[in-house]
């Protein structure tokens, strides 16, 4: 192949590659399992950040990841037609807390790792013991509140 035309398609294939600078903020949700309240507050904020415009995206983790998603939290989303974010339930390690802007313990305790980056919450408030709806809507409030501040 030309040296030129190999160098353009490096170039044109570079620019469009994603990079830090054009991504947005990295959200971590991390519960217990990783397979309920992390799954629903990331396919919430995903929705809600691109309805707003914001490049800010979630991913889900759990500090004592169970093998598969939660069949209420799948259906739940469902009903409420929201689309089932990928992956399985995964543990939270060092590299989500590397390049995670703001990480949130939903019910849970996080690593000392997390902890300590100073990038970290807690919401402690979201019932566990209520059912889907409780729980979603719990969510949701702190979801809101997390874009908003991200304007």
């Amino acid at each position: 192949m030309n040296t030129a035309i190999l160098a353009a398609l490096i170039t044109v294939a570079t620019a469009i590659q994603p990079g830090p600078a054009a991504s947005g903020p990295q959200v971590v949700f991390v519960c217990e399992h990783g397979a309920a309240k992390s799954l629903v507050a990331t396919a919430y904020f995903n929705k809600l950040a691109a309805e707003r415009g914001l490049k800010a995206r979630a991913t889900f983790r759990g500090v004592a990841p169970q093998d598969t998603l939660s069949v209420s939290a799948v259906a739940g989303l469902k009903a409420d037609g929201l689309a089932i974010p990928d992956g399985r339930p995964t543990a939270v390690v060092d590299s989500d807390v590397a390049q995670a802007t703001h990480i949130f313990a939903i019910g849970c305790t996080l690593p000392k790792s997390a902890q300590a980056s100073g990038k970290s919450s807690s919401w402690d408030d979201v019932p566990d013991d209520q059912g889907y709806g409780p729980m979603r809507d719990a969510i949701v409030r702190h979801v809101r509140a997390v874009l908003d501040t991200l304007r």
